[in-house]
């Protein structure tokens, strides 16, 4: 509750009587008007009458002037009409502090509101901020070839923080040589240099570790089944040694991954990301790049709902799962040993 009592005293301090002036504001009253109130509750508080003349008196002793007759009447009329002074009998006013406290309790509520909402909207600056940036930003969506695609996956991860991506077996394990005959040198060389030396570089993949792939390419390579046998033994120890490692290497086995064959970089937030394309044998022959901020959003959450739910290719249960991608080849390949 708010009193004005503090009147009675002979001194009110600077700090005081600015405080005192808020309520004006407050009350969306203007300062004459407030003065004239403060004139009316003095006179109350001596138990002097509070007749127009009076308060012109009163009003000449506290602010050294006195307002025109008219303009005083005027200005009572509007503290009549919003009820902070009531008219007594025989002309007499006096101020009703029960309209007062119940219009500052009003103006309470609404800063309390205001309060709440400047809150929720501070805590989530960022977040409108960036949606109001989304919403101007149109998608731009690229074709590229197998080559043109590899190329910009390693310019899009030479400053980003991380990426994510799906594979049927991640490239990044083959051997320079397999790496190089398949046209995908340049983006492993990044992610090696990024990932495995710098350790600069978060890489999450989500994979089906499907041992037919390095070995179709190693195969398609060499032209030997024996050497891409080899080569897919090679490939399984060097991917089970990364993984034990470097600590930024998340990969993650899905048997039947449900999202989009993706390839998603980020630095704060995904800006773009691409999708791969495949032929009748399921091998990547090129992409698309979209560019689009709230797209790659949406993309890299439907990632994480499969990626959450995989099988982490680290400690005894990745021994185990990395151990039967060798008995499958195993089982499948064991001829080209001969």
């Amino acid at each position: 509750m708010i009193s004005l009592c503090i009147l009675t005293s002979s001194k009110i301090s600077k700090m005081e009587n600015n405080e005192l002036r808020k309520v004006a504001k407050w009350l969306e009253i203007t300062d004459q008007q407030f003065e004239i109130l403060l004139s009316i509750y003095k006179l109350e508080v001596r138990r002097d009458e509070t007749t127009p003349r009076n308060i012109e008196r009163e009003y000449l002793n506290s602010y050294g002037k006195v307002p025109q007759r008219s303009n005083l009447f005027g200005q009572i009329r509007q503290l009549l009409g919003k009820n902070l002074i009531t008219k007594e009998r025989q002309g007499l006013y006096s101020v009703n502090f029960d309209v007062m406290y119940t219009m500052l309790q009003d103006r309470k509520d609404k800063f309390i509101e205001e309060l709440n909402e400047f809150n929720r909207v501070s805590e989530r600056v960022k977040d409108y901020f960036k949606k109001a940036a989304l919403q101007t930003t149109k998608p731009r969506v690229e074709y590229l070839n197998h080559g043109e695609l590899y190329d910009a996956l390693a310019k899009s991860i030479t400053d980003v923080d991380r990426f994510y991506a799906t594979a049927n077996f991640p490239t990044i394990f083959y051997t320079y040589p397999l790496a190089t005959g398949i046209g995908r040198s340049n983006y492993t060389d990044m992610v090696w240099r990024r990932c495995f030396k710098k350790a600069e570089l978060g890489v999450f993949y989500l994979t089906t570790l499907n041992i037919d792939f390095p070995f179709n390419h190693a195969f398609r390579i060499y032209g030997d089944p024996k050497k891409a046998y080899k080569e897919c033994i090679i490939i399984i120890d060097q991917l089970w040694n990364q993984i034990e490692t470097h600590d930024n290497l998340d990969i993650r086995y899905l048997k039947e991954p449900h999202g989009m064959d993706v390839f998603i970089p980020e630095r704060y937030e995904p800006r773009g990301f691409f999708i791969f394309t495949r032929d009748e044998h399921k091998n990547i022959v090129g992409g698309i790049e979209v560019r689009s901020p709230e797209t790659a959003i949406s993309a890299k959450q439907m990632f994480m709902r499969d990626f959450e739910y995989a099988e982490q290719l680290r400690g005894k249960k990745g021994e185990e799962i990395i151990g039967n991608i060798k008995k499958e080849l195993e089982e499948k390949y064991s001829i080209c040993k001969v």
